[in-house]
């Protein structure tokens, strides 16, 4: 073999070991790659678990439970609770559920749950109250009153995927005896996916005036003490007290509680003068005006007639009390 020739397979040798080199290194590459997707993946697309969930509709979805749930998500599973109402799926059926739709998760615990809540809308007592009102209004109730139903007007629950409105579909009310009779339907009445039947009272109301704070005997009552408030005629008796004339000057018999209707013998009129009080004593005789110091010979309150003496002329007469410790001769 010439020197030509021994160079010539050298130079072979050379390139066939790098091209082997080369498709190793190449193998060896795409074998990371590989490797690494295929680790990557289970994870991307591994599901987790919703603990809290919110659902609009009837049923529970498998994507109300999971996340990545892929194309089974709208899986239906089975019924969902009623509007504004709870369910707990504790772990063992989770796992269940996974593993009957393929779903890549396992429960870390047996503590593991999703608590399934189905939204609601709540129509108020105060909302159907209100809206009775109004259609009482548009039947000819006039003035203020308000609506007596058994002992309260119950709410309506609706699903929360739906308005919480509500409407009055049948209304029958009888002027003289304040009564009415009336059916009431949520979300309306073309749909009525629940309906209420009431029957009550029409209570008119007036305003009375009432303490703003507790007095007790002895205190006077003035302007400032008293503040008015609705009642129904069946919050008052006989004697409750709606002029307000009739509690400005007067004293509680005993204590007096805020902001409850004030009864005609809870008060009395405050002793302005005591026997042997000093007193003022005035005279009136037409146009004519005078006054002298005086001792009260008997206690009373405003408008009683008691005896009193004139100190300037020692003489015993009788007069009315007009004010504290203030009296009147005609």
């Amino acid at each position: 073999m010439t020197r030509y020739q021994i160079e010539d397979t050298q130079q072979s040798i050379l390139y066939m070991c790098r091209v082997t080199f080369k498709g190793v290194a190449l193998f060896i590459s795409i074998s990371y790659v590989l490797l690494f997707l295929f680790i990557q993946i289970p994870a991307a697309h591994a599901a987790n678990l919703i603990t809290e969930a919110q659902v609009d509709d009837k049923v529970v979805r498998l994507s109300d439970l999971f996340t990545d749930t892929g194309f089974k998500q709208d899986a239906v599973l089975g019924a969902a609770p009623q509007p504004g109402k709870t369910m707990i799926i504790n772990a063992r059926t989770l796992q269940r559920v996974a593993k009957l739709y393929d779903v890549d998760w396992a429960p870390s615990s047996s503590l593991d749950q999703v608590v399934v809540t189905r939204t609601a809308q709540i129509i108020s007592s105060n909302q159907i109250t209100d809206t009775l009102k109004a259609a009482l209004v548009a039947k000819g109730v006039t003035g203020e009153f308000d609506l007596t139903v058994g002992s309260v007007i119950p709410t309506i629950t609706l699903s929360g995927d739906m308005p919480a409105t509500v409407e009055i579909t049948q209304l029958s009310y009888t002027p003289g005896r304040d009564v009415f009779t009336a059916v009431v339907a949520a979300p309306s009445a073309d749909n009525p996916v629940k309906t209420l039947s009431l029957s009550g009272l029409i209570e008119k109301v007036q305003n009375v005036p009432v303490l703003r704070s507790s007095l007790k005997a002895g205190d006077i009552i003035g302007a400032g003490d008293i503040e008015w408030i609705p009642v129904t005629a069946r919050s008052t008796v006989y004697d409750t007290i709606t002029d307000i004339d009739h509690l400005i000057g007067k004293t509680p018999i005993r204590s007096v509680e805020a902001g409850v209707p004030v009864r005609g013998r809870d008060l009395e009129s405050p002793q302005l003068v005591s026997r042997g009080d000093e007193i003022l004593i005035r005279f009136n005789s037409g146009s004519l005006q005078l006054t002298a110091r005086g001792k009260a010979m008997q206690p009373g309150t405003e408008g009683d007639i008691i005896r009193v003496v004139n100190l300037g002329s020692n003489q015993s007469i009788r007069a009315e009390i007009i004010g504290d410790k203030v009296v009147q001769v005609q």
